[in-house]
């Protein structure tokens, strides 16, 4: 059992009717707001997390005991994608120099630097149980006394290359590019408890839900910008619960009870 607080939810993402792949429109202050400074090693996932970490939530003018979790099943695979390819048309060999930008965790580094956070730094991939998993992380950060702030980026954005393997899970689900922001902060306003109980039902759907509305999405970044909106408009003794479910009985819930209501300041989620 976990007790915080929410501080901000944003969610930046493609729309329903979009093809699947990346954002058509990406934020048209996205260069003003991270600059252009490493884009040879930035790929779009890794600007995307950038920009929200540093848009929708106040900046600090010190460093600070952040952690920043961020949840992703392909991460910035766009840039390794790059290079290897540059690699292999230059007739080269991958030098390391140009490590640790490039691995699969290169976008939390990017994101801690360009926030001063010196807290914990993880990356995970949880599969379709990614949500929970990142916000479990999140609020471990946060009892153990590790950090005052956890900051979790949820979801991918789908290169090429990513959507091949995606579409090799025939599992139905929609692959729509977007992004989940969220800042959990010490507090009393809800408490969540969490259940990796495996699931033993071979005939149960894959993918996420909030009580007993399923997503159609793959990335997680959907469900968790829906299930964070939900608890916020919780009255006190009132509950929700998401549940992901990935192959070979993997399943992971999340409930969150509202105990009162802090004076935390809210944000509500990004367009």
């Amino acid at each position: 059992m976990f007790e915080f607080s929410l501080r901000q939810v944003a969610l930046c993402g493609q729309q329903p009717w979009e093809e699947p792949g990346e954002l058509a429109e990406p934020p048209s202050d996205l260069a003003a707001v991270i600059g252009t400074n490493g884009d040879q090693f930035r790929d779009s996932f890794t600007r995307l997390c950038l920009y929200l970490a540093r848009t929708y939530d106040d900046a600090p003018q010190t460093r600070t005991d952040d952690t920043v979790v961020i949840g992703t099943e392909y991460g910035n695979t766009e840039a390794l994608t790059r290079l290897q390819l540059g690699a292999l048309a230059d007739g080269k060999m991958l030098s390391a120099k140009h490590f640790p930008n490039a691995t699969s965790s290169s976008a939390s580094a990017f994101v801690n630097i360009g926030i001063g956070a010196t807290g914990r730094n993880l990356t995970l991939n949880a599969g379709l149980l990614t949500p929970v998993i990142a916000i479990w992380q999140a609020l471990y950060a946060l009892a153990a006394d590790r950090s005052s702030t956890s900051k979790v980026l949820v979801g991918d954005v789908y290169s090429a290359e990513a959507l091949l393997d995606a579409k090799r899970e025939a599992n139905g689900l929609r692959c729509r590019s977007g992004l989940t922001h969220a800042t959990f902060v010490k507090g009393r306003e809800f408490r969540a408890d969490f259940d990796f109980t495996a699931d033993h039902d071979a005939v149960v759907a894959l993918g996420a839900q909030i009580g007993s509305d399923k997503s159609i999405d793959r990335n997680g970044a959907f469900v968790t910008a829906d299930f964070l909106d939900v608890i916020q408009k919780l009255d006190v003794g009132e509950q929700s619960v998401l549940t992901c479910r990935g192959p070979l009985a993997r399943r992971g819930a999340l409930t969150v009870t509202r105990q009162n209501f802090d004076t935390v300041g809210n944000g509500g989620l990004g367009e």
